[in-house]
């Protein structure tokens, strides 16, 4: 099973302006600082005192001076315990310049565990809670990469050497992991220099580098503060307790799947504290009159993490590009040790430390550098299934056939359901188009019908020719129409000369002219309209009529002259006013009836 893709978690964390060496306070002003307008925001100012200029990044989350261990825990590390006891790995690690608190920050002390410390009790915790459904392993390693050779800190703690005595003059340990290990390869310490071999499936690993079980937190602490009391760690003028080298803490979990299935599964948590990067000049190193002991070698160890973390952010800036073609992890120890961390099968969380104070601007500035540049970076984390015999790969094969024949059966159900869903649909939608269709052809239909018993002017412009039965039928309705005008325009005319008296008697001619002019223009726009149904429609009514047994005469428009004006004391004695309004009646019922 692969998760999705998942990329590298950056956390940013500030260490207080008063610890550390290489001068500065407490009382001097930082040009760190975290802005609230966004979580993960941080600003720094770097440069001269001329030509300082403040920059912006944003990351994951920014831990503050004020931020404790726990919650520095709970807001950087704590979801990878859940990853690890799901079957995939993990990995936390700590960069930054010597003395900004990584080894602090993930080893902690006594009574300020740092986050490695607080991530076991945090498994053994979950792995208690799942006892009674899973059983689970849990081994622990811890390596040490120290001029460039592997060492297994497991196996230097069980020689059961004495602690070497300190030099007279030396500072006493205040924790582990200080000048107590100061040790050199001539005093027998077991293997030194391991060789990093890979895996059949492309993972690392190293050669007999010893992985012991473990039952509880205390046992894991146990190794953690062994393997720190013989970790290479040296004073230098910048850190009093200065990491000489790389430490690399694995806690492998082998466990059933919980599915079920008889599958084991087993993940990885490796905590990672980076020795940090330091300038030569201002941690002393090679300088035999700053005081600090063997001056030479540490400069040697100082030139080497140099260069380790050199290669380091090559890497990083590599697979930031997410195209490259070639990574080179094998420039480095470092790199090839975490090769699965950084681009491969792990889900990466990286914890940038930094110094606020000026002194340390342009080290910070290059460590948020490396940061941004880090969350870019993305990795393939998928669950580890352990090899299994022949026979186990043989259940796991079929295991694998039953579920893909089983989706293919659920594929197939559900394509046929929704094939189903799908003609149904189609079906309503043909249904209803169809009737939508049907009520189109009616309304047409009902609209021809109701033009032709309105009598209209013949057949439209680009539309279909009517069927012979259909004509009979209009010029049988156009008959019957004609004859109930001229009965019609009769009664009209005879109210239209009592009208045309009334207006006679009272002698109201400025009112009749103005009736007359107006009758005048309708008479022309009815003209009009009427030409320009041509002759061939004034011989179809005609006919019409005929068949009717009306003369064809009737179709003319009686006194239909009087449009061009009538003048007053025509039409055998009768006023004009009465004359033109009988002749103006019949004539438009006329009209209506050809229409």
């Amino acid at each position: 099973m692969s998760a999705a893709k998942a990329r590298v978690k950056v956390v940013v964390r500030c260490r207080p302006r008063g610890g550390g060496g290489g001068g500065g306070g407490e009382e001097e002003e930082g040009v760190v600082k975290v802005l609230e307008e966004q979580q993960g925001l941080i600003s720094i100012r770097a440069g001269g005192e001329e030509d300082a200029t403040e920059r912006e990044f944003l990351f994951d989350d920014v831990l503050g001076e004020k931020v404790g261990q726990e919650e520095t825990f709970e807001r950087s590390s704590k979801a990878m315990v859940d990853h690890v006891l799901e079957g995939f790995n993990a990995c936390l690690f700590a960069y930054g310049q010597t003395g900004s608190g990584k080894t602090y920050t993930i080893f902690g002390e006594e009574d300020k565990p740092g986050v490695a410390v607080q991530a076991v009790k945090q498994l053994f915790h979950n792995i208690e809670k799942r006892s009674g459904k899973q059983k689970t392993l849990v081994y622990a390693s811890f390596l040490e990469l120290y001029l460039d050779k592997i060492r297994d800190l497991i196996q230097i703690s069980s020689d059961g050497e004495s602690k070497p005595e300190t030099k007279e003059g030396s500072r006493p340990n205040s924790r582990p992991g200080t000048a107590s290990s100061r040790r050199s390869e001539k005093q027998g310490e077991g293997p030194v220099d391991l060789e990093i071999r890979e895996n059949k499936n492309g993972g690392v690993y190293v050669q007999d580098l010893r992985s012991t079980p473990v039952h509880n937190v205390e046992e894991v602490l146990a190794v953690i503060s062994s393997g720190l009391r013989h970790r290479q760690t040296y004073q230098t003028l910048m850190n009093e307790h200065s990491s000489r080298s790389h430490t690399i803490l694995t806690l492998t979990v082998v466990s059933e799947s919980g599915r079920g299935d008889g599958e084991t599964i087993s993940g990885k948590l490796n905590m990672v504290d980076l020795a940090g990067c330091e300038r030569l000049k201002r941690s002393g190193a090679g300088d035999e009159g700053s005081g600090i002991e063997d001056a030479s070698l540490r400069a040697k160890e100082a030139v080497i993490i140099n260069k380790s973390l050199s290669t380091l952010g090559t890497v990083v800036m590599a697979l930031a590009k997410g195209d490259a073609s070639y990574v080179p992890y094998r420039d480095s120890k470092l790199t090839r040790l975490l090769q699965d961390s950084l681009g491969g099968n792990s889900f990466t969380t990286l914890i940038a430390t930094i110094h606020p104070r000026a002194v340390d601007a342009e080290e910070s500035l290059n460590t948020l550098q490396f940061a941004n540049r880090c969350k870019n970076v993305v990795t393939q984390p998928h669950i580890n299934y352990l090899d299994a015999d022949p026979e186990g790969q043989a259940k796991i094969i079929e295991k694998l056939m039953r579920e893909i024949a089983e989706l293919k059966d659920e594929m197939a159900a559900q394509k046929e359901h929704y094939e189903e869903k799908l003609q149904h649909k189609a079906g309503m939608m043909g249904s209803s188009i169809e009737t939508a269709a049907s009520e189109v052809e009616d309304g047409k239909h009902a609209g021809a019908e109701h033009d032709r018993g309105e009598g209209s002017r013949g057949t439209s412009r680009g539309s279909k020719r009517a069927p012979t039965t259909e004509k009979h039928k209009q010029a049988a309705a156009a008959s019957d129409n004609y004859v109930s005008a001229l009965a019609e325009a009769q009664v009209n005319g005879e109210q239209a000369e009592e009208r045309g008296a009334g207006r006679g008697v009272d002698g109201d001619d400025v009112t009749a002219g103005d009736e007359q002019g107006n009758e005048g223009e309708v008479c022309a726009k009815e003209q009009r309209v009427s030409s320009s149904t041509g002759v061939k429609q004034e011989e179809r009514g005609a006919a019409e009529a005929r068949d009717r047994g009306l003369p064809a005469e009737a179709l003319r428009p009686a006194g239909g002259d009087d449009c061009q004006g009538t003048e007053p004391g025509d039409a055998a004695g009768e006023s004009a006013d009465q004359v033109r309004g009988r002749d103006r009646a019949v004539e438009g019922k006329q009209l209506e009836a050809h229409k």
